[in-house]
């Protein structure tokens, strides 16, 4: 099935994550939500939406969140979920995910898994009958560009406070963060491991890409023996005041990224050791970063 054009998804958000939020007037009150699970709602590429991201053969991330009737669950969301996932009528796989919402607003649940080959799944909520399951595609791995763990980290030029590159702004947060030190080409180069996050902040459309770049400061900020970069998503986001679309940066062409935010772990000789896609919360940050 086509997916969206990489560039158009970046622009629209990711879609079935996408949280929408109720907006009342001055005379108007939001609905009450009902606190019952409804709906399971992929927070990644699901591969009929948009093109698949998924592969077989390798560990994989896939996100969820669970809703009511109204709106996305947040304090409500139960601690954990069983899920069951299957190719047509065989289930190769049932477990309980727990739930992440350390330094977020919006908890998700992230399911690893291997598939054995490429395929339609779904993956549904066997405490939950009512609950519609969710069908995704997984992809053979020579299909998908984006990196994965166990790969390199791709090379490419990113912004620096002493050389933009011709990005404008080099950081779209309203305080710049701290990670725009060192180019990535560098960093490759030498002989720490290295932490990658492609996020654009100031354009963040829905509250799943969450504080990620806030978390990163406090978990790595103050370590020297990692190299720490921050990537934006567009060269020059003015481009949207003119209708039209920016040019994407070289780290997000070299990740091969449809979506943002998404963070790459990877040790002193570049092999990814992680790859976070999409939202993540300080806990699940923390253990990728124990990996190097």
């Amino acid at each position: 099935m086509q997916g969206l054009p990489r560039r158009s998804f970046l622009l629209g958000g990711l879609a079935t994550g996408s949280i929408a939020l109720i907006a009342c007037g001055p005379d108007t009150q939001p609905a009450l939500p009902s606190e019952e699970l409804s709906f399971l709602t992929p927070a990644f590429p699901d591969g009929f939406r948009q093109a698949p991201i998924l592969v077989a053969g390798i560990a994989q991330r896939l996100t969820f969140l669970v809703r009511d009737e109204i709106d996305v669950m947040r304090e409500s969301a139960p601690a954990d979920l069983a899920v069951r996932v299957r190719q047509g009528d065989t289930v190769v796989l049932e477990t309980t995910v727990a739930r992440r919402t350390e330094g977020i607003i919006t908890p998700y649940f992230p399911l690893v898994m291997t598939f054995d080959a490429p395929g339609e799944f779904v993956a549904e909520l066997p405490d939950h009958p009512t609950v519609e399951p969710v069908p995704f595609l997984v992809a053979d791995r020579v299909d998908i560009e984006i990196p994965q763990v166990g790969d390199p980290l791709p090379s490419a030029p990113t912004p620096t406070v002493d050389d933009s590159k011709g990005v404008t702004p080099i950081c779209t947060r309203a305080i710049e963060c701290p990670f725009h030190e060192i180019d990535l080409v560098d960093a490759v180069a030498n002989d720490k491991p290295t932490v990658l996050l492609i996020s654009t902040p100031g354009f963040c459309q829905t509250d799943i890409c969450g504080p990620v770049l806030d978390l990163l400061i406090d978990e790595a900020g103050d370590r020297t023996d990692l190299n720490v970069i921050h990537a934006e998503v567009y060269v020059d986001p003015s481009d949207f005041a003119t209708g039209g679309f920016p040019e994407l940066t070289p780290a997000v062409n070299a990740m091969a990224l449809p979506f943002e935010p998404a963070i790459f772990v990877a040790a002193a000789d570049n092999s990814i050791r992680a790859r976070l896609d999409t939202t993540f919360d300080r806990s699940e940050l923390r253990d990728a970063l124990s990996l190097v």
